[in-house]
């Protein structure tokens, strides 16, 4: 079913190259990430694909968003001895913000927004002797997050998105909602009761006005390489229509992917998407279920396993993710099926290769994947 490519080598370590000269840092809206956005959209023309630019608007750093509800539950800590029963009230609404925040069912984060953008690169079908473009069998989204991750250390954490932090931020609600109902039906309580939540809240507040820091090492140059190799390597398909979507500012709004599903409602029966995070390490990984009960799809994951058994140069390995994929998790929640890919250390490993042909091949090996995954669903017809 799958037929080993040729290892370009060398291509890819001028593709990695070329990326790395574009941009320095690729913060979301930063003009890092606009200049990476026009390599992408260069690459995709030239490897034959029609690409449009759309503009997102986005909140360019999202743990800045969480000063607001710090500065609610302040207020909320602070009346819980005069005025209980306005500050049970503004716990709760705290309370249910922090909760569908944890769950993955963000609100729209409040504040000043700019512009980031989406490259979408589309590839229709061939007829089978190269004549008008038919109605695709399946439809392949490929995405890739356009800017970089950010990574929150120390009180930063609090503002992460990670389920202990998720966890943290509703216990510092919790421990308001319980001072305020005791001081609403329990009156004369000492004014200590509401020093919990409000020394919680005071540092969520000045965890959310700390900079952002951008993970280390960077793995996106990665995830950009492997999509714009995998498209080039894929060609022009008979039953499968190539989608490869760059997507601005992954690591502060998920406007990038629900901006990018109302332009394009595609249908759900059948559009597979495969999400690419980065690729930091030398063990490449194929995502069989995430965090909030986020499972790959049987189809894509199948897929993934012949692939990667069929080509012994890949070496993925299945795994359970202890995180959410950033994309993934939106388009889950969109109804889509979904698959992530992406590159972690070895056990007992360093997060990435000192020697300068550790990325291309890293790359490559990803790459594989990927072109084993469409082209084994395009055999399937």
């Amino acid at each position: 079913m799958y037929t080993p490519i040729r290892d370009d080598t060398r291509e890819l370590e001028v593709l990695v190259s070329q990326l790395a000269d574009q941009t320095g840092s690729r913060l979301a809206t930063s003009q890092g990430e606009a200049t990476v956005a026009a390599f992408v959209n260069g690459r995709l023309r030239h490897a034959g694909m029609g690409v449009g630019t759309y503009e997102v608007r986005v909140v360019p750093h999202r743990g800045h968003w969480y000063r607001w509800p710090a500065l609610l539950g302040l207020v909320a800590a602070l009346l819980t001895p005069l005025l209980p029963l306005p500050s049970l009230l503004l716990a709760v609404i705290v309370f249910g913000w922090f909760l569908l925040d944890s769950l993955g069912m963000p609100l729209p984060p409040p504040g000043r927004r700019y512009a980031s953008q989406n490259i979408v690169g589309t590839r229709a079908i061939t007829g089978a002797m190269g004549l008008e473009p038919a109605v695709p069998r399946w439809r392949v989204l490929l995405l890739a997050p356009l800017d970089m991750a950010l990574t929150h250390r120390g009180l930063a954490a609090l503002c992460g998105i990670g389920t202990t932090a998720g966890l943290a931020r509703v216990a510092i609600a919790t421990v308001t909602i319980l001072a305020s109902g005791m001081s609403l039906f329990l009156p004369g309580l000492p004014w200590l009761i509401s020093l919990p939540g409000g020394l919680g809240y005071l540092l969520l507040l000045i965890a959310a006005l700390r900079p952002p820091t951008p993970a280390s090492p960077d793995g996106g140059l990665a995830t950009l390489a492997t999509m714009l190799a995998a498209v080039q390597r894929l060609g022009a398909l008979t039953n499968v229509e190539v989608w490869a979507v760059a997507v601005g500012a992954v690591a502060s709004d998920q406007r990038g992917v629900t901006n990018l599903l109302r332009r394009f409602p595609f249908d759900r029966a059948r559009t597979l998407c495969i999400t690419l995070e980065p690729l930091v390490g030398n063990q490449v990984v194929i995502a069989s279920r995430e965090q909030a009960g986020g499972v790959a799809d049987p189809l894509l994951l199948e897929l993934a396993l012949e692939a990667d058994t069929a080509d012994p140069q890949i070496d993925a390995e299945p795994q359970i993710l202890a995180q959410r994929g950033r994309l993934a998790s939106i388009l889950r929640r969109h109804g889509y099926r979904t698959v992530t890919i992406l590159a972690r250390p070895a056990p007992g490993a360093l997060a990435q290769n000192s020697d300068s042909a550790a990325i291309p091949r890293l790359v490559e090996r990803t790459t594989r994947l990927i072109v084993g995954i469409v082209r084994g669903l395009e055999a399937k017809g």
